[in-house]
């Protein structure tokens, strides 16, 4: 009965963000002003200066997609974007590259949130995670560190949120984030840097 109060409680409550009445390219463009959906801190160490490779639909390999690649050099700290607890993760990959056996060779970790919501971090390098199930994550706590496991070009970190949309179904999300230059929706080909 609890588990479904609280399905109900998501699904009105993902009925308040208006970002269903919009485009990414209206998300991106900032052509609204009545976004009430979370903002998050950007996924890496304060102070640090990130070039986004791919954002939301991006053609190279994100056409259909609402993540973001980060492009970050192997090691770099992964912190977490908002609070949450960690549910699943995996930490001992070690392949890496173009084939398609790499797909499910990623280490990574996901966290929920407290609507319900959860964010991915993937490519995560081997035994670059420092967090195990069942923890708590506080808001830029440093979780992993960034690698080029699974199916990867480059050293980079893959992030992702889903959560339920307005017609309840469980899909991926665009998020804002806090940034130095606002709070935004982030698009490729611009270097962003973490404020908090």
């Amino acid at each position: 009965m609890k588990l479904m109060s609280f399905a109900f409680f998501l699904i009105i409550f993902s009925r308040s963000f208006s970002q269903d009445q919009y485009s990414i390219r209206d998300l991106k463009s900032g052509k609204f002003s009545d976004d009430s959906s979370h903002i998050y801190t950007l996924p890496f160490e304060q102070r640090k200066n990130v070039f986004l490779v791919q954002a939301y639909e991006s053609k190279m390999s994100h056409k259909g997609e609402v993540a973001l690649d980060f492009k970050l050099k192997k090691g770099t700290k992964i912190c977490a974007a908002r609070d949450g607890v960690v549910i699943t993760l995996r930490r001992d990959a070690d392949k890496g590259g173009l084939k398609q056996e790499y797909l499910s060779e990623a280490n990574y970790i996901t966290i929920r949130h407290t609507d319900g919501s959860v964010a991915h971090y993937w490519h995560l390098q081997k035994n670059g995670v420092n967090v195990n199930p069942g923890d708590t994550i506080k808001t830029g706590q440093i979780i992993g560190y960034s690698g080029n496991t699974g199916y990867s070009a480059f050293p980079h970190l893959h992030f992702e949120v889903q959560g339920y949309n307005a017609e309840g179904k469980f899909v991926q999300l665009p998020t804002r984030f806090y940034t130095n230059k606002g709070i935004i929706y982030l698009r490729p080909g611009k270097f962003y840097r973490t404020v908090y």
